[in-house]
């Protein structure tokens, strides 16, 4: 890995395996100054025993395009230090040694205005070294103005709504609904705005008593806050977050894609009057209501959320050690707390260490737990801080999954043709708005399902409510609008006496085809063939005989199936990523992507290897760094966007598992083929003496470069990194990437030749350090600026079946057998697949069947939740076979294989095969017993209340 530091201004990136010296630097404009940030790799994972390419995965000697295994693997088997959990000031290089510990006491209600805190029942030894309420807080730092761009086509419907004075200026903070002001620490007089709200931060010069102080303190948090006994509620309870998500579409006449964004919301309510009395004009329509409700739930990190924080005083560095999925957010929003004239430190730099998350899944895209973090950084007297999250407070603030009421119908025509789909989302957003939002607007792009629906009016808001605050994770709203979709065709198959799988077969939606909101489908999708693969399988075309068979030991056996099209990426990503040749012929790959357990850091370690001949010795993730390198900007005041030669439309974004598959990989290996072309083929013509050489005209063999035909005088790569790097040659290539429903491309002139690339930046680095040189883009073609009302263009089509046992007297469910039937487009590393596949599998169990996690403080809210009361899928409750073998549990993943000579692009993968199993799950058990439980999680409880006992 590589480390990332500061040096009179500028960044010095030191390989711990290399040695290769590399100058870096990234600097972020806030309102005081350019405040100078830096991106460093965990200490000393590279540099304990037998460290070498080996140490951490994916080793230049293995076949390229292959992993010899997961690039992050040893390191967490044999122990070493690579969650932010792991570490204490101590083992920071360059760190004081000893450190200070951070508490935040938490709301109890938001009913009453939180007066004070009592602390007089702690011993002497478990007093706090400094309390801090929200009143000693600058308005800044108590209430900073948080960045969430994660969509282009959200924000520009919040620029509309600013412009037309439909909202506040805070749109993109916690000041969200309008005007209501949602502080980190809540002000003595005013209400918590929810449950779990900080209303104190306690900081300990020593961990004996920061220990003796939880000891005393939790579980018993009300002995220590003092509320007002008159009641009150909390402003603004109930309201939504903005914006509200609205999609109507009319057959070919009216879209959210095709209307003028301008016009579109004054035109809705004309449309769906139109629908109205179009479907009403047609009597033999027949119509399916609907109405399913879910739980929150936990997304179950391996580690929950810790770190540490140091800031120097007189210098102004803030030094942060954090696992994070979206380490540009963290770090703007960080900035934007200290940035006012009154803040308690001026920074002039951040260092942020970032670590493996310990599971990601979304539950750390924007958590606040690194803002909590950075604040407590300012009260320690220069001394470092640790904050640490148990699993129960992990349980009481961690972001969730969101709850979801949905409701609405179905209509088709009796030839089993949809001809509309009707439907109402309301997220449980809790306490911040966070990315509420933007699932709201998934969950309604997802309301459609994987059809082909005419006619379409759909409504969806995340609330505020006192509850956890919700966050991306898991399927991004997907899992809650799928499961009310394909419940809702079971139904209606069953009412009409049709065959589920003919019904969806009539329906499916294809390439050519338009989405709820106008945007066309323009990849195949494939549905068909795999709908035919999963109705063939025994586990389905067999049903009624295993039914019997079970039966026929007395027990209730049921099938179902459902299907999913989830939709990733964004409504414009950007990416960026940088491939190095060593002076030793070694690969470095650095991303801005971090990988968050899902393997993406091997996935981009191999797929370079067909390019260059070898795999990736090093990978280093987490490089936001990294865009300050490539000398684009997304200003853009004069309207010129790809005209003006260095605007790109995104830096970059958050990570996310589906997001390696097809954005990151194509722009690793984009990259990867500048060095090649650009540089690589270059050193090969001067050794080989002649004037130059093309890609068509070469081939590795053994990681060697050849000509084809020329027999001998092969090159490895150590003869062509020492030609490289003793000629002037470019010795690395960094690459932005931005995709919109289509990759931005331009041409660039190279020492190879001129080269047209997917990238919309190109800079190359040269020998002997320094930042890289920025190569002019020319005759670029970027995506249509109206392709962002598409919402979605890519997507992960995945069928579920899952045959199931439920005990009709004690209403327990077991999962004998789930067949996933997965779209994944080119699989980069199989290995991953299906370990990303078991996990979905794991996870919609759990969510289907046993999470079940109340609002209010009857939940986790109250601190005491651990996994004695929030039950996960355990070894027991998965169907632990890779394969289908009758009378045996297990669960097998078919992929399709891809055509020849299609583009190597990837997919998701664990959320698509997650997103439909919780409604087969329910359809199995309707099946099995003829009741419909569409309320999640279903337990036995409800079971039984469902069946009258």
């Amino acid at each position: 890995m590589f480390s990332c530091l500061f040096s009179g201004g500028a960044v010095v990136s030191q390989s711990h395996l290399g040695g290769a010296q590399i100058t870096r630097r990234m600097f972020l404009r806030s309102t005081g100054a350019a405040v100078a940030v830096s991106v460093m790799g965990v200490p000393g994972l590279a540099t304990t025993a037998n460290s070498g390419p080996a140490a951490i995965g994916a080793t230049a000697s293995a076949m390229p395009g292959v992993a010899s295994q997961r690039i992050d693997g040893l390191a967490k088997v044999t122990g070493q230090k690579v969650y932010a959990r792991d570490f204490n000031a101590r083992d920071m290089p360059g760190w004081p040694q000893g450190q200070w510990y951070a508490m935040y006491m938490r709301a109890l209600t938001t009913g009453s205005a939180f007066e004070g805190v009592d602390l007089s029942l702690l011993p002497a030894t478990a007093q706090p070294t400094r309390v801090v309420l929200g009143n000693e807080l600058n308005e800044v730092l108590r209430a900073p103005k948080l960045q969430f761009n994660r969509d282009l086509h959200l924000q520009e419907r919040i620029a509309q709504l600013r412009a037309k004075g439909g909202n506040s200026q805070n749109d993109n903070s916690f000041d969200l609904p309008p005007d209501m002001s949602y502080d980190l620490i809540v002000v003595p007089g005013n209400v918590p705005d929810y449950l779990g709200q900080a209303v104190a931060l306690l900081m300990f010069d020593s961990l004996a008593a920061f220990r003796s102080a939880k000891s005393a303190m939790q579980f018993n948090d009300a002995a220590f806050q003092v509320y007002e006994t008159t009641d009150q509620d909390s402003p603004a309870m109930g309201s939504a977050f903005s914006p509200q998500t609205t999609y109507v579409k009319y057959n070919d006449e009216f879209s959210y894609a095709s209307a003028d964004p301008e016009t579109y919301m004054d035109q809705v309510g004309d449309y769906q009057s139109k629908i109205r009395r179009s479907l009403g004009r047609e009597p033999d329509l027949i119509r399916q209501p609907f109405q399913a409700d879910m739980r929150a739930m936990d997304p179950m990190f391996m580690e929950p959320e810790a770190g540490l924080v140091w800031i120097e005083q007189g210098t102004g560095t803030m030094n942060i050690v954090l696992g994070t999925q979206s380490p540009d957010g963290d770090i703007s929003n960080i900035l934007s707390m200290y940035d006012s004239p009154d803040a308690p430190e001026h920074l002039q730099a951040v260092n942020l260490t970032s670590c493996y998350p310990g599971g990601g899944f979304g539950g750390r895209d924007s958590s606040p737990f690194s803002l909590m973090l950075a604040l407590a950084g300012a009260y320690s007297d220069g001394n470092p801080v640790r904050l640490a999250y148990d699993r129960f407070e992990q349980f009481r603030v961690g972001l969730k999954r969101h709850g979801a009421r949905l409701s609405g119908e179905l209509v088709a025509g009796v030839d089993m043709k949809l001809e509309a789909v009707q439907m109402n989302l309301t997220f449980d957003g809790g306490g911040e708005r966070n990315l509420s939002p933007y699932v709201a607007s998934l969950g309604a792009l997802c309301a459609g399902g994987s059809y082909k629906v005419p006619k379409a009016s759909i409504f969806a808001e995340a609330l505020h409510t006192q509850n956890i605050t919700g966050g991306s994770q898991r399927g991004f709203g997907g899992p809650q609008a799928f499961f009310a979709v394909e419940t809702a065709l079971d139904d209606l198959a069953a009412a009409q006496g049709w065959d589920p799988v003919e019904l969806r077969a009539a329906n499916l939606i294809s390439l050519g085809d338009t989405t709820v909101v106008g945007g066309p489908i323009e990849q195949p999708l494939r549905l068909d063939e795999m709908l035919e693969i999963a109705s063939n399988h025994p586990l389905w075309a067999e049903r009624e005989a295993i039914r019997q068979d079970y039966g026929s030991r007395g027990m209730t056996y049921g099938t179902g199936i459902a299907m999913s099209l989830q939709a990733y990426g964004t409504s414009g990503d950007g990416m960026v990523a940088s491939v190095r040749l060593e002076p030793d012929g070694t690969l470095t790959v650095q991303s801005d992507a971090v990988d968050m357990g899902n393997g993406s850091a091997t996935t981009l370690g191999v797929t370079i290897g067909p390019i260059l001949g070898s795999n990736a010795a090093r990978v280093d993730m987490g490089c936001y760094t990294l865009f300050g390198q490539t000398g684009l900007t997304t200003d853009d005041p004069g309207g010129e966007r790809w005209e003006k030669p260095n605007w790109t439309a995104k830096s970059v974004g958050s990570s996310s598992a589906c997001l390696t598959g097809l954005h990151q990989v194509h722009t690793v290996q984009q990259t990867a083929n500048a060095l090649f072309e650009g540089s690589i083929l270059a050193a090969a013509a001067q050794i080989w003496g002649v004037a130059g050489v093309s890609a068509s005209e070469v081939v590795w063999r053994d990681g060697a470069l050849g000509r084809i035909t020329v027999e001998g005088n092969q090159l490895s790569l150590k003869t062509l990194a020492e030609e490289i790097h003793a000629s002037g040659l470019p010795t690395g290539a960094l690459g932005h990437a931005y995709f919109q429903n289509t990759w931005a491309q331009a041409q660039y002139q190279t020492p190879g030749g001129s080269l047209l690339l997917k990238l919309d930046g190109l800079s190359f680095y040269h020998a002997g350090g320094g930042d890289p040189v920025q190569i002019e883009r020319q005759e670029t073609r970027g995506p249509d600026k109206h392709s962002t009302r598409y919402a979605r263009y890519v997507w992960a089509p995945c069928i579920n079946v899952v045959g199931l046992t439920v005990d009709t007297k004690t209403g327990a469910v077991q999962v004998e057998n789930v067949l996933s039937v997965l779209n994944a487009g080119h699989i980069h590393v199989p290995q991953l697949v299906s370990g990303q596949s078991q996990g979905g599998v794991a996870m919609a169990i759990s969510y289907a069947l046993l999470e079940d996690m109340p609002p209010g403080m009857d939940g986790p809210a109250d601190g005491m939740w651990n996994l004695n009361r929030y039950h996960i899928a355990r070894a027991q409750d998965v169907p632990l076979r890779n394969v289908y073998t009758p009378g045996l549990r297990g669960q097998e993943l078919i992929t399709l294989p891809q055509p020849e000579g299609s583009e190597p692009a990837g997919r998701g993968i664990a959320e698509a095969v997650m997103c439909s199993i919780p409604p087969a799950i329910s359809n199995a058990l309707r099946d099995a017993t003829g009741k419909r439980f569409s309320s999640l999680p279903i337990t036995p409880t409800k079971i039984m209340e469902g069946l009258g006992q």
